[in-house]
């Protein structure tokens, strides 16, 4: 009886070895910046408050989120954020706004006990991934809030559609224009952002 035990276990790990070797390993990625954006801080300067970030609830997951069609969307087991898509996103917007506006101070929000700045961004993802047609989609309103009592919110919209490389299977790729187009918000809330 106790050979039977022994052979039925070796065979359950074997199977279950033979499972886990077929199975790759999964891919972390975050959102980049270009180089020098970590130092790129202004010590002087206006405040410019960003945040919060919102993304839709579809994106807020570890799986790397694409279009297969107009109505099906692919989540990657094996290609994985490495953090909070939300986190990486706000990290690397404030990185490419300070490249941006290299006089401003970015505080990121919450403002952790520092008073508030006197201008607020506010940036609501409505998307971020791969389309069907393969190119990477980023839109976003985004709303500028001066601090003063009769300060009327300004809202505006940036929509982006940037090339992929690669094929369709190339995460790299698409992470790299995941950070690119998150790049050219910054730069384009940097052109559009109402004077103080």
């Amino acid at each position: 009886m106790s050979a039977v035990i022994s052979r039925a276990c070796l065979l359950t790990l074997l199977l279950c070895a033979a499972a886990c070797s077929r199975t790759p390993p999964a891919q972390y990625y975050l959102l980049s910046a270009p180089p020098g954006a970590a130092s790129a801080k202004a010590l002087e300067g206006p405040r410019l408050g960003l945040g919060p970030i919102r993304l839709p609830e579809y994106l807020d997951r570890p799986q790397i989120v694409s279009w297969a069609n107009d109505t099906r969307l692919n989540l990657s087991n094996r290609h994985r954020w490495a953090e909070p898509l939300r986190d990486s996103f706000a990290r690397s917007l404030q990185a490419q706004l300070a490249l941006a506006l290299p006089t401003t101070q970015i505080i990121p929000y919450p403002w952790r006990g520092a008073p508030p700045p006197p201008r607020q961004i506010t940036v609501d993802v409505q998307r971020f991934e791969r389309a069907a047609d393969g190119t990477m989609r980023l839109s976003a309103r985004w709303t500028v809030q001066q601090r003063a009592a009769d300060a009327t919110p300004r809202v505006l919209l940036t929509d982006l559609s940037l090339p992929v490389g690669g094929a369709a299977d190339d995460y790299d790729a698409l992470v790299a224009a995941a950070s690119a187009a998150v790049g050219a918000l910054a730069q384009d809330i940097a052109r559009r952002l109402p004077a103080d």
